[in-house]
């Protein structure tokens, strides 16, 4: 059995690139605590993907078909775990930033620039404008309202 090293989980709040040359990418936990890896945000996604039942094909080609958000696609990654990251622009773009929507609560513009508040208390700096966080927040949201309408299994964590 291959093993894949889980960089995201339920305490997950962000993921996005790193630029120190020697790793590609930052995850950033529910507590602020930052894991650094050498493998490209895509990838990282990927991977979570794969250890909860799907790639990241076909977790984006489900929401698509579903919801017709074809363009910066929410990705739920394990509904089971209540996993879902919005990106902030086109996850083709390398400065691509993924926000967990459970640990953001509330997002504010100060000079210009947009801020996600987090539900531990961090604020962090982010690339698109308010009115596209505000509108991913909320495809968030449908997301995953429509895939968690079925029944769980019994005994699911809620």
């Amino acid at each position: 059995m291959k093993k894949f090293e889980v960089l995201i989980t339920e305490r997950t709040a962000a993921i996005y690139p790193s630029y120190d040359g020697v790793h590609q990418s930052k995850v950033v936990d529910c507590s602020g605590e930052v894991t650094y890896s050498k493998k490209t945000v895509k990838e990282v996604l990927e991977e979570s993907c794969i250890v909860h039942g799907s790639d990241y094909k076909g977790r984006i080609r489900a929401v698509r078909r579903v919801l017709s958000y074809d363009r910066k696609t929410p990705l739920l990654v394990s509904l089971m775990d209540y996993i879902l990251a919005i990106p902030t622009q086109s996850p083709d773009n390398d400065d691509c930033i993924w926000l967990f929507c459970r640990h953001v609560h509330s997002t504010t513009v100060a000079c210009g620039k947009t801020f996600v508040h987090f539900t531990n208390g961090l604020k962090m700096e982010v690339n698109c404008s308010y009115d596209v966080l505000h509108r991913q927040l909320q495809r968030g949201a449908v997301t995953m309202n429509y895939f968690s309408r079925y029944p769980r299994p019994h005994g699911a964590k809620n």
